[in-house]
């Protein structure tokens, strides 16, 4: 079941966390000073059965005082798991708990530079090689916060480490290492810095087309699917967007949005939606280990250079468009 409760995150979370020490960031309360155990009423063992029905609990380190800033941030996120209990079976049972610590953890890396966030997730991972139920139950929520197509946190940079570590783990057996090691293959195809696999297209008249016929600066590749109301969201953000707008009008950026399943029908009839000047194409993908391309989720976007080179894979719009904004101002073919 696909879990939706990304767009109610609060985006307090990591200042909370960088002003003030926390003992249980977002998860459910624990008991209070007037429990029972602690007015000395009940037995030993009730008390221990009421402790062990209880959420599990991180305590969220407080940075020095000394630190400020980025260093602060740098430092929290990697002391934020520090207390983790890896032999304590409530977390493996408990996806609630789990999740609402792995949030602000999530939002403090989204916040850092993407190879020192990478180096951070695998070496969570890395962390629990002696306990490998729990490096699974953190590989799902990692996937859950790293390659949902609707999470804001979505980086393929963090994800990939988390797979790795996985991947390598000496407890896990081959049979739990099975998903985790096709999804990694998937992951590593059209990397940024590669050359994007090429493919071929039908458009509305019949034409064929291909990805490395297609000639400009820039190229934004969409694949998307008719009536999908988040892929539509991506197009009128693209033609509205003061930054993809001009470069597509000057003839720097060119886009091309593909249609990759079968249903040709409904396709064609969704033409006229299209935005006026792209590029739009049909071209069925295949899916599992064989596919050219990795598509968890549609809407995805890749931003090629002239020769095809990866430069941005698979991010939400925004975070592309930032990219051109930082890297294609000024420049000329």
């Amino acid at each position: 079941m696909i879990r939706t409760k990304f767009a109610g995150l609060a985006p307090v979370l990591v200042c909370a966390l960088l002003l003030t020490g926390c003992g249980g960031a977002g998860s459910r309360s624990a008991g209070g000073s007037g429990s029972s155990a602690s007015a000395g009423s009940g037995s030993a063992a009730a008390a221990e059965a009421s402790a062990s029905a209880e959420a599990p609990r991180l305590t969220v380190p407080t940075p020095p005082a000394m630190l400020t800033g980025d260093m602060r941030m740098g430092w929290l996120a990697g002391h934020y798991w520090d207390s983790l209990d890896w032999s304590d079976a409530r977390w493996i049972a408990d996806t609630e708990a789990l999740e609402s610590y792995f949030t602000p953890w999530a939002q403090l890396l989204s916040q850092m530079p993407e190879a020192e966030a990478a180096k951070l997730s695998g070496a969570l991972f890395r962390k629990g090689d002696a306990y490998p139920a729990m490096q699974l139950r953190l590989l799902d929520a990692a996937e859950y916060f790293w390659r949902h197509p609707n999470s804001p946190f979505r980086s393929e940079e963090l994800f990939l480490p988390a797979l790795e570590a996985v991947v390598d783990a000496p407890g896990i057996d081959s049979l739990h290492k099975l998903r985790p090691r096709a999804q990694l293959a998937s992951a590593l195809k059209n990397r940024p810095g590669m050359r994007a696999a090429d493919f071929t297209y039908t458009t509305a008249s019949g034409a064929a087309g291909s990805l490395s016929g297609v000639r400009a600066e820039y190229l934004l590749l969409l694949f998307y699917n008719p009536g999908c109301r988040d892929c539509a969201r991506v197009e009128e953000h693209v033609v509205r967007s003061e930054v993809f707008a001009p470069l597509t009008a000057s003839g720097r950026l060119k886009v091309l949005a593909v249609y990759p399943d079968e249903d040709v029908e409904t396709w064609r009839s969704h033409l006229p939606q299209m935005p006026a000047g792209w590029i739009v194409g049909h071209a069925p993908m295949e899916r599992g280990g064989t596919a050219a391309y990795d598509l968890p989720g549609i809407p995805a976007l890749y931003l090629l250079g002239r020769d095809k080179t990866v430069l941005v894979k698979d991010l939400p719009v925004e975070r592309t468009e930032a990219w051109l904004a930082q890297h294609a101002a000024g420049e000329r073919p």
